[in-house]
Formats: C-alpha cells, sequence, structure tokens
C-alpha cells in the first residue's frame, strides 16, 4: 500500500485541515475480512490533530471548532 494506509481513507477537507477514516478489520470463518468500526481522524498536513471520532458528521464540526472563528470567517464556513 501507498503512504496514505497509515493515515486511512481521505474523507474530505474543512478549511487546511484534512478529514481521514481509518477501518478496523476482523477476519471471518470464510477467510475474508469486514469493517469492525470506523475511526474518523484530523490531520492537518502531516500532523494528528484529533483521533478517534466516530462519526463523519461529528469529525467535521470538531474540524470546524478546531478552526475557530477567525479561519471560518476566511474560509467560508
Amino acid at each position: 500500500m501507498g503512504k496514505t494506509a497509515s493515515k486511512g481513507r481521505y474523507i474530505c477537507k474543512v478549511g487546511h485541515l484534512d478529514i481521514y477514516a481509518k477501518d478496523s478489520l476482523k477476519s471471518t470463518k470464510n477467510g475474508k475480512q469486514e469493517v469492525s468500526s470506523t475511526d474518523y481522524n484530523i490531520y492537518h498536513s502531516k500532523k494528528l490533530v484529533e483521533k478517534g471520532l466516530k462519526t463523519k458528521d461529528l469529525a467535521i464540526s470538531k474540524a470546524k471548532d478546531v478552526l475557530g472563528d477567525k479561519y471560518r470567517e476566511v474560509y467560508g464556513l
């Protein structure tokens, strides 16, 4: 896998922050893997800002809070 495998799947951008989804896998009896849970993480460049959010909507609202009022006006959020 590429470099993004450590961060997870890219979801969206909120201002200058990126939201990634990291899936936890579990093996089934027939040898296939299924997604058991998904955690959403907020990154600024390569730096992890917030981790362990359970839903995409929660991650987006947390990213808006992290940006603050000044940056929300700049990005039009």
